[in-house]
């Protein structure tokens, strides 16, 4: 099954498993010790169902030379999946980078496990140790709850977190998909999506994160934009762009063009011609296009 042992390590990842996994959900089998191999990279497959979805090409760089320099430090782990592939349970950044480099071995600890077991693990892994972006978290704690049958209380005490924040996370994915993206990309913080959930209607969550986005919002101020449009009466709600007909967005566009900034028209039974500025200066030559001196 592989070759060439290395060497034996005592029970560092077993805290993991062995506390990973309730009676309840299955137990991996509780190894006295392990055995680190060097196994063929072309034999070594990422894991599916772990929580972490992209990779950063520059940081995977950064770590291919540090491997280079100082050599692996700590093995990656697997399970096997048959008699010629493993699955990685943690450590596919370091695959990863082993891959950079075009080295045909690593070294790999094996644990022996069923392969609903070696998800789970890998599941936890990630959410304890890896630096995961907001809506991976999230969806990760989802995964454990939904698809292996975790609780919140569980989550919570398997990941070292606080229930109310596994709880928090989850409500995330609540949000439109353009939402997780900005988020995911670190464009808008958890705050401010937490600030996003507490608006009912979706058209206004995308005005307001246009709001965030165009005006830079801090967390205070995205909390009185919000405001406002949760008072706001229905008639004078901001309509999205779509939901104008195309001669008022034929309109909405000459008046941006005329003036050379963002606007935007809201047409209700009361309607409003929003003109964004960005410091005084810029409002200056606005009101002065506008003929006003």
């Amino acid at each position: 099954m592989a070759t060439n042992k290395k060497l034996r390590l005592g029970r560092g990842l077993d805290g993991l498993i062995c506390n990973g996994i309730s009676a309840h959900h299955g137990t991996v089998q509780d190894k006295r010790e392990e055995e680190v191999y060097e196994l063929p990279l072309d034999r070594i497959v990422p894991n599916e169902k772990q929580a972490r979805k992209n990779f950063d090409p520059t940081s995977i760089r950064e770590l291919a030379n540090s491997i280079q320099r100082e050599g692996l430090l700590q093995p990656i782990v697997v399970c096997p999946l048959d008699d010629k592939k493993f699955s990685i349970v943690a450590g596919e950044r370091r695959f990863r980078a082993m891959q950079f480099l075009g080295t045909e071995k690593t070294l790999a600890r094996i644990i022996h496990a069923n392969e609903r077991d070696c998800a789970i693990i890998s599941l936890i892994e990630n959410l304890q140790r890896e630096s995961l972006n907001p809506v991976e978290e999230a969806a990760g704690f989802v995964q454990l709850a939904n698809e292996y049958g975790f609780t919140q209380e569980q989550i919570a005490q398997r990941v070292g977190k606080a229930r109310a924040t596994i709880a928090n996370s989850m409500r995330l994915l609540n949000l439109e998909a353009e939402i997780l993206s900005i988020l995911a990309l670190g464009k808008i913080t958890v705050g401010h999506a937490k600030v996003l959930l507490g608006v009912d209607n979706p058209s206004l969550r995308i005005h307001l994160l246009e709001k965030i986005l165009s005006g830079d919002l801090n967390i205070r101020q995205t909390e009185r934009q919000a405001n406002i449009l949760k008072s706001s009466k229905p008639t004078a709600m901001p309509l999205t762009p779509r939901e104008l007909s195309e001669s008022l967005m034929k309109i909405e566009k000459q008046i941006a063009q005329q003036l050379a900034a963002n606007v935007s028209l809201q047409h209700g039974s009361t309607g409003k011609i929003i003109i964004e500025y960005k410091g005084e200066q810029e409002l200056l030559r606005i009101v002065q296009s506008m003929g006003i001196e």
